[in-house]
């Protein structure tokens, strides 16, 4: 086999168990700065509309961290205080503005797939529905055509049906709605 040391049976060592907790007590301090960050954030009153928004640390970072939530502009506009339409604005006219909320939203559904994958041994009709709803993931539907005749014995009129049957696109149940995002 490879240069990897064989693999150990039964409970881990001193120092397996310390680089374990060291990453665990990481992640959980990573994960608490970012949501101090928010409940500050969220925790400040509500100012009066603003007229234009910045591209300042705190308005990039809130619009990151949101995004990461799965937010929709429309809380987002809520919570730096200006309007829907003035956020959607921003987000086109500052291009350092759009690449942090496409990156925040593409970081929540890295974490959402990682969830479902999780999901998916205990529950997968919820493990369907999000990645149906949140990650463009669908059903694919295959048909199959099977013949009673050789295709030398078909008309021309059958071979015609069939061909059209197979480049027809399959019907959709439902459309899917406009993404919030």
């Amino acid at each position: 086999m490879s240069g990897f040391p064989k693999r150990r049976v039964g409970r881990p060592t001193k120092e397996e168990q310390a680089a374990r907790t060291a990453a665990a007590q990481d992640k959980a301090k990573k994960d608490n700065e970012e949501t101090e960050f928010l409940d500050e954030v969220l925790a400040a009153p509500i100012k009066r509309r603003n007229t234009k928004l910045q591209p300042d640390e705190d308005t990039l970072r809130t619009i990151g961290e949101l995004g990461k939530l799965f937010c929709t502009q429309e809380e987002v506009a809520a919570v730096l205080g200006v309007c829907k339409k003035t956020f959607t604005n921003f987000l086109g006219s500052c291009p350092e503005a759009r690449e942090v909320w496409d990156d925040g939203l593409m970081h929540a559904k890295v974490s959402l797939r990682r969830k479902q994958l999780t999901l998916a041994d205990k529950n997968a009709p919820a493990a369907i529905f999000l990645g149906k709803n949140y990650l463009g993931q669908k059903d694919e539907q295959t048909s199959n055509v099977n013949l009673n005749k050789p295709a030398q014995e078909l008309t021309e009129a059958e071979l015609y049906e069939i061909a059209m049957r197979k480049s027809s696109p399959a019907p959709v149940a439902d459309t899917k709605k406009d993404s919030v995002h």
